[in-house]
């Protein structure tokens, strides 16, 4: 890592150093762009958001081919990724497994698997998608921008950028000991939004629907669900994978709780809560309500018994809403990354995949459009794109939420996000005649369809009006998903268990 410089002139400035801001300043450095990366934290740092998806592997991938970055192409697939990088932190995901935990109820397993949903993503474990440990993960994109030559600067605070005569911002260190003029800025500092603010764009928050909070931390310990469904006479033999080798959710009546299972006996534990419903209550710790939480839920209980705070970080973590929306994400000499656009929730787990479709984008821009008079125009649509794809994620995640407590209406609302994301997957195999499959038009979840956000916000207003007769609305879903429906959704044969929604490679 770079100690301080007096004066820095760089034709980019890439702003936090998490995954998507660190394979921001190596994709400028290969565009030919002189770049630095700078952060106000120093790596290994704890972080969550941490489960891929098939898009944000095929992104990955993709662009450690377009921009000439074979080592990161082992991480978009759990096999190579453990041959490759056997010390960085990761867990297998097969796709996506859900359970009905009703309040003050142990779990009641059923042949029928009414009150189970499975949904594969990956064909097998070779090529599944992964869990990262954003510690080691992060570190590592970090030191890869370090070894390619970029000047990484960490521990670094900031005051607001300003404009500099010259042109561009200037950026200094606060106190004084770095100044950067960087013509152009990326921004990767999420909640902290640093480029929106010092343009003075306010935060758009009224304009999102979902109402969330969180509690969470990392845990050693954590007990197979795969176990205690074996235990309970649960029949774990029909699930298309190891319900464990997932992004395992428990929904609770008016929230749900996350389950990411690494090496070395390390899960990420967290429960999200609708804050309609369940206000924060300050006077109360966030380890009783987390207890709390668990004795309402009994099942859940009994996986968690012998489950222990993990060294890092050591604590029980808690938010308020953590919805967000800046109130621009783009300018004519600067950006910013997805996740400081905007955020919404980690129930669909979006925030790697979008994260890396919204890099993709900008790359793209500024390896055609760089000094050229188009910049400006292309860094709207940039901006546009954008808050088109996190208004659709916070329709797909708010009805989730809404249908909280009634497993089937949950289970039809969930479809529509699968539906998003195949069709996403499916175009996206089938774009790109130069060997990537990088496609312009493709927005993220299939945002780019007009007709499918209409629909999308139709339901939505439906089912807004309150509990609805969850045959009907199951049928009703059905219907309005079948132009989008490629991989059998609503197979009354499946029995909510889908084993086939891999698009081909």
């Amino acid at each position: 890592m770079e100690t301080f410089d007096v004066d820095v002139d760089v034709d980019v400035a890439v702003l936090g150093s998490g995954f998507a801001g660190s394979i921001a300043a190596l994709g400028c450095h290969q565009l030919g762009l002189r770049t630095v990366l700078i952060d106000r934290a120093r790596h290994p740092r704890f972080a969550i958001g941490e489960s891929s998806t098939p898009v944000a592997n095929r992104v990955l991938r993709d662009l450690a081919e377009r921009y000439s970055l074979p080592r990161l192409v082992p991480l978009a697939k759990f096999g190579p990724w453990q041959r490759a990088y056997p010390q960085l932190g990761c867990g297998l995901k097969r796709g996506f497994s859900y359970f009905d935990q009703p309040r003050g109820q142990p779990f009641s397993p059923d042949r029928s698997h009414r009150n189970e949903l499975l949904v594969a993503a990956s064909a097998d474990d070779e090529t599944s998608d992964t869990q990262w440990l954003r510690a080691d993960v992060d570190t590592f994109l970090a030191r890869e921008a370090a070894a390619a030559g970029i000047p990484v600067f960490e521990g670094v605070r900031l005051g607001a950028p300003v404009r500099d005569p010259r042109g561009g911002w200037r950026l200094r260190s606060d106190p004084e000991q770095l100044a950067i003029h960087a013509r152009f800025v990326i921004d990767g500092t999420g909640e902290a939004a640093v480029m929106a603010r010092a343009t003075g764009a306010a935060p758009r928050l009224e304009r999102l629907h979902t109402r969330s909070r969180m509690l969470f931390s990392h845990f050693q310990g954590v007990g197979a669900w795969d176990d205690w469904l074996r235990d309970h006479g649960g029949d774990v033999d029909s699930h298309p994978f190891r319900c464990d080798d997932a992004a395992q959710h428990m929904l609770l009546d008016g929230a749900w709780m996350w389950l990411l299972r690494f090496q070395h006996n390390l899960a990420s534990v967290g429960i999200a809560i609708d804050e309609r419903r369940f206000p924060l209550e300050p006077a109360i710790t966030p380890e009783e309500e987390w207890h709390g939480w668990l004795r309402a839920h009994p099942s859940v209980a009994e996986l968690l018994a012998n489950a222990e705070l993990a060294a890092i970080p050591g604590r029980m973590i808690r938010s308020g809403r953590i919805q967000r929306r800046a109130g621009a994400a783009a300018g004519e000499d600067w950006a910013a990354l997805p996740n400081t656009a905007g955020f919404i929730d980690p129930l669909h787990s979006t925030g790697i995949g979008h994260s890396l479709c919204g890099l993709e984008r900008l790359l793209d821009i500024l390896g055609q459009s760089w000094a050229r008079p188009e910049l400006a125009e292309r860094l709207n649509d940039y901006q546009r794109i954008m808050f088109e794809e996190i208004a659709l994620i916070d329709l797909l995640v708010d009805g989730c939420y809404r249908s909280l407590g009634a497993f089937r209406a949950f289970t039809a609302w969930s479809m529509l996000y699968f539906a998003a994301a195949t069709t996403y997957e499916h175009r996206r195999a089938a774009a790109g005649s130069d060997g990537t499959r990088y496609d312009s038009r493709l927005w993220f979840l299939n945002a780019d369809n007009p007709e499918f956000r209409a629909m999308v916000a139709t339901l939505h207003r439906q089912i807004d009006r309150g509990r609805l007769d969850e045959t009907a609305w199951e049928r009703t879903v059905a219907d309005a998903v079948r132009p989008y429906n490629r991989v059998g959704l609503f197979d009354p044969d499946a029995h909510n268990l889908y084993r086939y929604t891999v698009a081909p490679e």
